[in-house]
């Protein structure tokens, strides 16, 4: 476990709380971790209880650059990469603004002609057709 990464415990205990912030970041890095059960955690606090803010907009989108670039360049991403550019793109689609620099980058998802990556290009694709209404 890195030392930024959510313990299980820790997890468990988001999952169970309401409407908590500032640790959308930490919940879509342990996404990555080894540990299945963590990553179930991560997601069942981030399709609950997370609340993004928009302070953590920067790091949320600097995620989603690194995790879609470094699978770019030898066109593959993992599924745990799909799924956490799927759930990083599902939380910036939960800010009411986001920068025009974001934006881009979900573009660059949405445009993903990956297998892989289906569900996080449909997933930024709503995002960014929600947010040019």
């Amino acid at each position: 476990m890195s030392a930024n990464e959510l313990s299980l415990s820790e997890l468990e205990s988001l999952a169970r709380q309401e409407n908590v912030h500032g640790k959308t970041v930490d919940c879509l890095l342990a996404l990555q971790s080894d540990d299945e059960e963590v990553r179930i955690w991560a997601v069942e606090a981030l399709s609950g209880s997370i609340e993004p803010t928009a302070d953590e907009e920067e790091e949320m989108a600097g995620l989603l650059e690194t995790v879609l670039y470094e699978g770019e360049d030898g066109e593959s991403w993992s599924p745990l990469d799909a799924d956490q550019l799927y759930w990083t793109a599902t939380m910036l689609g939960r800010l009411p603004l986001i920068d025009p620099s974001t934006t881009k980058v979900l573009q660059e998802l949405a445009g993903s002609k990956s297998a892989t990556l289906d569900a996080a290009a449909r997933r930024a694709r709503s995002v960014v057709g929600r947010l040019g209404e």
